[in-house]
């Protein structure tokens, strides 16, 4: 059995989307501007404005051929019906980012352990590979769909960093203060709970490799011993992705210490576990511990404000001096900004798929 046993709504994102077919790996709460599309267009954008040199466009040759040629203002002017605002924010949001956020090695291993995540997502529920992944969202490899993975990273420290002047900091204090806690890491023996064994048969299989824990015989010698009634796995946690396991499993677990297990089966909606706690890390610091406070708080705002997001890269945009050169990009931000505001805007205007 794999963790995600524990969960407690095993079937509701894979589920879901094997029943509906495909999904964007996109399709998750911090939606941007643009997606994929937008990224790869934006690459394009990069590609010809590096040809193009903007400044003095006129009418230089790119290409020519026999009656006729395509000039730099040929390009731009096409450029400019066929990419839309969103497009060219993308461009300006990356190097913004780019400028204020250095990632860690540490958060560049998150992103890449991300990236292998929805990867092999769809390669178990979809039988893609790798190759066909990066082709049909856009990418010439996996390295150009992690630069993406590292901006959609950015934006989403920029919204945490938009939130800190929101959530007052006593919040901030009293949620560390009441609710933060280190990682747990975990071993457990569950006897499920199945159409051919009834509750009492499990509760009874427990009890039994609880007395021989008690006898002195070793967790895993216990649970090789009853391998084939019996599966285990190594669970870690903290208070923060704690939400996604069963209340049961996380609460008796924050009781042991270290090298000690549960004294009584533990009752989840799976069956009944024996749980080890391996080790338990001490609490981080508040300073450690901000951004993904700030982010839990933050969830709150949003659920006020579908649009947050969306205003926290305009507020950056502010912040850095954005203007633009060209009247029709201009004013296409303006209505952007004022629709967002309103919280009238669509899916179209925001650029989200």
């Amino acid at each position: 059995m794999e963790e995600k046993e524990l969960k407690k709504e095993e079937d509701n994102n894979k589920g879901e989307a094997k029943k509906k077919g495909k999904v964007n790996f996109l399709k998750k709460k911090e939606i941007w501007i643009s997606g994929v599309i937008g990224l790869v267009l934006g690459g394009a954008l990069i590609y010809l404005i590096g040809i193009l040199g903007l400044p003095g466009l006129g009418h230089e040759e790119i290409i020519s051929f026999k009656g006729g040629k395509v000039t730099k203002n040929d390009i731009y002017e096409e450029m400019k019906k066929n990419y839309p605002i969103s497009y060219v924010l993308e461009l300006a949001d990356k190097s913004i980012l780019d400028g204020i956020y250095q990632l860690t090695d540490e958060q560049n291993q998150e992103i890449n352990e991300e990236s292998d995540s929805i990867l092999n997502t769809y390669k178990t529920y979809y039988g893609y590979t790798e190759e066909q992944f990066l082709e049909e969202n856009g990418f010439d490899s996996k390295e150009k769909f992690i630069e993406y993975m590292q901006l959609d990273y950015k934006r989403n420290l920029c919204c945490i960093d938009y939130f800190k002047t929101l959530i007052p900091r006593e919040d901030i204090e009293n949620y560390y203060n009441d609710n933060v806690y280190g990682e747990i890491n975990t071993k457990h023996i569950l006897v499920q709970i199945t159409d051919d064994i009834t509750e009492k048969q499990a509760l009874a299989t427990a009890n039994e490799i609880l007395s021989k824990l008690n006898a002195g015989t070793s967790f895993d010698d216990v649970a090789n011993e009853y391998k084939d009634k019996v599966t285990t796995e190594n669970v870690d946690f903290d208070n923060f992705n704690a939400d996604q396991l069963d209340k049961n499993y996380v609460e008796a677990s924050k009781t042991l210490e270290k090298d000690t297990y549960t004294k009584k089966a533990v009752k989840t909606s799976y069956g009944y576990h024996i749980i080890y706690c391996i080790n338990k890390s001490e609490k981080p610091s508040l300073e450690e511990a901000e951004n993904d406070i700030v982010e839990a708080l933050g969830e709150n705002l949003e659920s006020q404000d579908e649009y947050i997001r969306y205003k926290a890269l305009i507020k950056l945009r502010e912040d850095n001096k954005l203007k633009f050169k060209n009247k029709d990009l201009e004013q296409d931000y303006k209505e952007y900004c004022e629709q967002v505001n309103s919280g009238t805007a669509t899916e179209t205007t925001t650029g989200a798929e």
